[in-house]
């Protein structure tokens, strides 16, 4: 796995890292993991800071906007399976849940 192409945020709180880390490991083992510079991960704070609407509240957010790596948040592209496997994942191992915010970016909240 290439950690360069996900590079988690520094203001992350503990959990927001933690979930970082096991999408980011989701993504390479699907080889999910190129983007395109389509995807990458934001603190809420940096979210805020962009003067964005939605997920300012959230642990995480992920950009998908056309990324290998999309399928998996977005549920436009038709990969249910794929999408259902990540929330599976995140809400057995942290107790969390993605949310779509638009069809380019998606946030993770506490379940």
């Amino acid at each position: 796995m290439n950690e360069d192409l996900w590079p988690i945020p520094d203001d992350l709180s503990a959990d927001g890292k933690e979930v970082a880390e096991t999408i980011r490991q989701f993504l390479s083992d699907k080889e999910l993991q190129y983007h395109g510079g389509g995807g990458r991960f934001y603190s809420p704070a940096q979210w805020h800071d962009r003067g964005e609407e939605y997920g300012t509240n959230s642990l995480l957010v992920i950009t998908h906007d056309g990324g290998d790596h999309a399928p998996a948040f977005n549920l436009d592209y038709g990969h249910h399976t794929l999408h259902e496997e990540l929330q599976k994942l995140l809400t057995d191992k942290h107790g969390v849940f993605i949310e779509a915010c638009t069809s380019w970016y998606s946030a993770v909240y506490r379940a």
